[in-house]
């Protein structure tokens, strides 16, 4: 039982560590790559953003394709670039750009300034953090926010000057007029960017698609060493599972064997104390509250069963002992009406009959009296040297006349001698061969048999008789128990528990043997010395 709750408790923890750790690496995996796929787009957006804002420039983007090959000297096949400028024309386009991302790349972004619009945004102190420019280049409109109406350009003069997020503040001519030169398309202009990721044969790419009003850049990654990379973690996270389980898993096997141990003692104490040491009390084990607790309710318990076994066995001895003595009186009594009584005569019947009953009653008490010295552990034992085989042929002739229509058989070793009390070993021998006499069938067979081993004697009384129900069986040496529920039947019930208590005595014991050929058996063991 111990080593089954050990296990159960290891195999739970084995089980939640183990789904713990399936948890775990699932949203381990998805943050790592989630984090993976994050810088490459940070990366890819960083290193568009530079050419972008140097404008639709062809020198500038093959000066930026030059450093680009330079930086990535060591894996130039794995990250491609195309920019397309506003009038349609290819601005540069990597060597290795792959076939399949060609129909990837963006259309030219539109030059009409009409089209272009940058928002204007007011804050609560009027201040413009955004222009809007809508209509000619020459002429704009500021959205007020707050009125949620539009300002015309003559009103301009009374706006605070915008401030264009990403490049340096250009404020507006007085007149409305841009400063000459200057294009609405500025380093102020935003940057859209759309990602996906794309599959090219079988190598996984991250593509990112930024544009402005003036130019439009495909930059693609070969996610190849970043997928190498996931595998490689995974393969040292699956190689690394199974040793933290196995961990896990001795770990929570300890800690049940450590949890366990207290329960142990407990359970093994109280296991091993018998009615022959009631004294016993469980050690204190553990400084846990509750395992403390458990001790002290288990002593207490054990305190009251101690006081309320002794005060029932001193009763019965008690109670056997007084009975003796006027049973005895009237056994002597009977004797004496039985003797004055005329021969033959009506009263001298009925006065042997209660004599028998007399004589019934005193045996019954005589083994009350040893059964409440059994309990106690001092059954007086006075050994000395017995012929077994004797005594059991005895037997065997007696059970002839106890049941005349029995056929005995009989296989006993000669001269087996044993040191035990002669009075209660021959007892124990009568007390069975009475139950075989009384429960055999009619015609029916009894066996004796003897042998000696090496380290036990074992005497065998067998007879033909029904079997006995698999209900009354382990009840068999209760006491006052029997299996034949009529309350006529023969017996008080106390024999063969007496008989087991004696045998016990002597270091031995009686058993009941499986039924077999129709016959019901008793073994007696007693050790060979």
């Amino acid at each position: 039982m111990k080593l089954y709750f050990k296990f159960k408790i290891a195999l739970l923890s084995f089980a939640v560590s183990g789904i713990l750790l399936v948890l775990f690496g699932i949203a381990l995996f998805a943050f790592i790559y989630s984090s993976g796929i994050e810088r490459i787009d940070r990366e890819l957006r960083s290193l568009a953003e530079i050419p972008l804002r140097g404008g639709p420039r062809a020198d500038s983007w093959n000066s930026f394709g030059q450093s680009l090959a330079s930086i990535y000297a060591d894996r130039t096949e794995q990250i491609v670039l195309a920019a397309v400028g506003g009038d349609g024309s290819t601005l540069f386009k990597s060597e290795n750009f792959p076939r399949e991302l060609n129909a990837r790349i963006p259309p030219p972004p539109s030059t009409d300034p009409n089209a272009f619009i940058t928002r204007l945004d007011r804050d609560r102190d009027g201040r413009v953090s955004r222009g809007e420019f809508d209509g000619p280049p020459d002429r704009f409109a500021v959205h007020d926010l707050n009125r949620d109406n539009f300002i015309d350009s003559d009103e301009i003069a009374h706006v605070p000057a915008p401030q264009f997020t990403g490049g340096p503040a250009q404020p507006p001519h007085h007149n409305g007029q841009l400063p000459p030169g200057r294009s609405p398309f500025s380093a102020a202009s935003p940057i859209e960017a759309a990602y996906s990721t794309v599959r090219i044969g079988s190598a996984p790419w991250r593509a990112a698609v930024f544009s402005t009003p003036e130019t439009a850049v495909l930059m693609a990654m070969n996610m190849d060493a970043f997928h190498r990379e996931i595998r490689r973690f995974r393969t040292a996270f699956m190689m690394a599972v199974p040793a933290a389980l196995l961990l896990l898993g001795a770990a929570g096997w300890y800690m049940a064997g450590r949890a366990m141990k207290p329960v142990a003692v407990i359970a093994d104490t109280a296991e091993s104390i018998t009615a022959k040491d009631l004294d016993k009390r469980i050690p204190m084990v553990g400084n846990d509250a509750e395992l403390q607790r458990l001790v002290r309710v288990s002593n207490s318990m054990l305190d009251r069963l101690e006081k309320s076994y002794h005060q029932a066995v001193r009763f019965s001895s008690d109670a056997a002992h007084e009975l003796q003595t006027p049973l005895t009186i009237l056994q002597g009594e009977l004797d004496l009406a039985i003797q004055a009584a005329p021969d033959g005569s009506e009263e001298q019947q009925r006065c042997s009959q209660l004599l028998e009953e007399t004589r019934n009653l005193k045996a019954i008490i005589q083994k009350l009296l040893l059964l409440a010295h059994a309990d106690e552990g001092r059954l007086p034992i006075h050994a000395q040297p017995v012929n077994l085989s004797e005594l059991i042929e005895n037997a065997a002739e007696d059970i002839e006349f106890m049941a005349p229509k029995l056929s005995v058989f009989t296989d006993i070793d000669d001269s087996v001698r044993i040191s035990a009390d002669p009075a209660l070993l021959n007892q124990v021998i009568r007390n069975m061969t009475s139950n075989a006499a009384k429960y055999s069938t009619a015609g029916g067979t009894a066996v004796f048999v003897l042998t000696r081993g090496p380290d036990r004697i074992r005497f065998t009384l067998s007879n033909t008789a029904p079997d006995i129900p698999a209900a009354d069986q382990p009840l068999l040496f209760d006491r006052f128990y029997r299996a034949e529920k009529s309350r006529t039947a023969a017996g008080s019930g106390l024999g063969l528990s007496l008989a087991r208590e004696i045998a016990r005595a002597h270091g031995g014991g009686l058993v009941l043997n499986p039924y077999q050929d129709g016959m019901v058996s008793f073994t007696l063991y007693l050790p060979n010395a």
